[in-house]
């Protein structure tokens, strides 16, 4: 409660240790139609203060970018133990200043407005809830690393979901960080418990859809016994696999025992569209070990109050995208040909994408903050791509330590190595670090490699090294393609424009993202029919393109030209050396097939 008869004045928060509080929150959620949760927390056994801090993370983990969670906070109320209220105030956007008068328990009582699903921070209707601790639950800095309970009270015959230790409407966590990094599924969801070396996992399935449990839980079993297998072990007493049925699908995001994935209701039964949610599937569970337990330096311990800066993140996430291609061809979900068939795209990808000669992946990976989430032509012309980048560094670091080192070592070492050396309970790792122990692995100095393709734009040397595990490269016609250098994507009844690489025939004619296509020559179009017709025509051949831009109709003359990049095709060579083909039997790990 504020009072206008009281000007608080900046008060220095001092805390005198006489001994740790004993910190406890409850969430309900009476009305899950107004999309509020109900919050209290307790704060009991206080030594003595002026003032405390009550903070909201401005951010979570997974997602590098400022959030400001305060926004949905509302009705926020302060107490004694003996429920007389206390005098607050906003000190910050994210702080929320309480009086304390000596009071040896402070309680809070807030809400918090949740419909946030699609950001996978907190969302609650009249099906589901879902909540990432972050985003509703206050702490005091310090406090942080005192253990914490938490009592949910869902709404009517719900249930509740997590990986935090309890029973079922109770819960404890060592830490404030470790407790915000257990987010909640409240609903009817549905619940399947396997084991993997006497360790209990859950997949747990919120939403109809044609998924069959048996396999889910038949394919999960595998994942997770083969990263086991590759990492040595299982950090985590309990994991559970959050899964979350929905129209609208943005995403997936991993945390400490547990992650929250995304996905269409219907995609279970179509081979191509499962083995992409199982590419998902292993994407966030490598981030249990990378990222959850080993950590980059500028973002541990996390920072909730500001961002979180680090030169690494392209080994978090483009590390973890690497081997989520490369673990689901050993693992027997993708068939090596179609891994190759898919390595020769992204080859082409690459090469075709401006930004990637311009931008270092380092300064991508420190720019995530303020670059990354924001969908401007400059995303694609004049920045590195934080995951299909870093996966491709990942890869040729790969192969280039294997080709060193004679295919006795791999990044596969290094990434055991720096799990074992920079646990979570030291202080991260940086990229001298990482260097160092891939130099390590690989017999010798790695100076010219990060000084090109990670702290410089050098053009990676796809053909040279894919030679190494017998893979070869060449362009698949001699004559170029079509090209006019836009892309297309369908929203709804409408399509539009997504990209213009800079220099391109679609740039020269003035294109722009977010123009909706309405027709090619009198023609209605969508994006698979536009892309159909162009790939139909030769360079030189011209286009009438009729779009809609800030509610105007207007005619765009454009001239097709020819593709920069050519398409490529990724081939196993004839006649493999011993040493080819041990290497690419023990990267993909599968047989060289005679």
């Amino acid at each position: 409660m504020f009072s206008p008869l009281l000007v608080l004045m900046p008060l220095c928060v001092t805390l005198v240790k006489a001994g740790a509080p004993a910190i406890s929150y409850t969430l309900s959620m009476p009305k899950p139609a107004t999309h509020l949760f109900e919050v209290e927390m307790r704060v009991e056994s206080l030594p003595s203060a002026e003032a405390l801090d009550f903070r909201l993370p401005v951010w979570r983990p997974g997602r590098y970018m400022i959030l400001d969670f305060a926004s949905g906070v509302q009705e926020f109320t302060a107490f004694d133990g003996k429920k007389k209220p206390l005098q607050w105030e906003k000190t910050e956007k994210s702080t929320w200043q309480v009086v304390t008068e000596g009071a040896a328990a402070v309680v809070l009582h807030y809400r918090v407005y949740a419909d946030e699903f699609y950001l996978r921070t907190r969302g609650l209707n009249s099906d589901h809830a879902f909540v990432d601790g972050t985003s509703v639950f206050m702490y005091l800095d310090a406090f942080r690393r005192e253990p914490v309970k938490l009592t949910v009270r869902p709404y009517k015959d719900w249930h509740v979901t997590t990986g935090l230790q309890g029973d079922g409407l109770h819960f404890t966590a060592p830490s404030y960080d470790y407790f915000v990094d257990c987010p909640l599924e409240l609903g009817t969801q549905q619940d399947f418990t396997f084991q993997v070396d006497g360790v209990p996992h859950v997949v747990s399935i919120a939403g109809a859809g044609n998924w069959n449990a048996d396999t889910l839980v038949r394919d999960f079993t595998k994942i997770v016994k083969e990263q086991k297998e590759f990492w040595g072990d299982l950090p985590y007493k309990r994991y559970v696999f959050l899964i979350e049925c929905t129209s609208n699908p943005t995403g997936a995001t991993e945390h400490l025992n547990s992650t929250i994935i995304q996905t269409r209701p219907f995609i279970f039964q179509d081979a191509e569209r499962y083995r992409y949610f199982l590419n998902t599937v292993q994407h966030e569970f490598f981030h249990t070990w990378n990222v959850k337990q080993l950590r980059p330096r500028g973002i541990h311990p996390y920072d909730f109050a500001k961002e979180n800066y680090s030169r690494e993140l392209w080994i978090a996430e483009g590390t973890t995208t690497y081997y989520e291609e490369i673990l689901m061809v050993r693992g027997g979900f993708n068939k090596p040909d179609k891994f190759l068939s898919d390595l020769a795209d992204r080859i082409r990808d690459d090469r075709s994408r401006p930004g990637n000669s311009i931008e270092p992946i380092s300064e991508t990976s420190f720019d995530a903050w303020v670059k990354d989430s924001r969908g401007t032509e400059q995303q694609m012309n004049a920045q590195s791509d934080l995951y299909g980048k870093g996966a491709n560094i990942s890869l040729i670091l790969d192969l280039e330590i294997r080709k060193r080192s004679s295919n006795t070592h791999s990044l596969d070492d290094v990434m055991r190595a720096m799990v074992q050396r920079y646990p979570l309970s030291g202080d991260g790792y940086t990229l001298r670090d990482f260097q160092a122990v891939a130099e390590e692995f690989a017999g010798g100095k790695l100076d010219d490699f990060f000084k090109d393709y990670i702290y410089g734009v050098k053009e990676l040397p796809w053909e040279e090294l894919l030679l190494t595990a017998g893979i070869q490269i060449a362009p698949k016609d001699s004559v170029k393609k079509p090209w006019l250098g836009i892309g297309l994507y369908d929203a709804g009844e409408k399509t539009r424009v997504s990209n213009v690489v800079a220099g391109s025939p679609a740039e020269d004619a003035g294109f722009e993202i977010g123009d909706e296509l309405l027709a090619v020559d009198g023609y209605r179009v969508r994006q698979a029919g536009f892309s159909e017709r162009i790939s139909e025509m030769k360079a030189g051949d011209s286009l009438e393109v009729t779009i809609f831009r800030d509610d105007r109709l207007r005619e765009i003359h454009v001239k097709i030209g020819s593709a920069p990049i050519p398409v490529y095709s990724a081939a196993k060579v004839k006649n493999p050396s011993p040493l080819q083909k041990s290497t690419y039997e023990s990267w993909l790990g599968t047989p060289w097939p005679d």
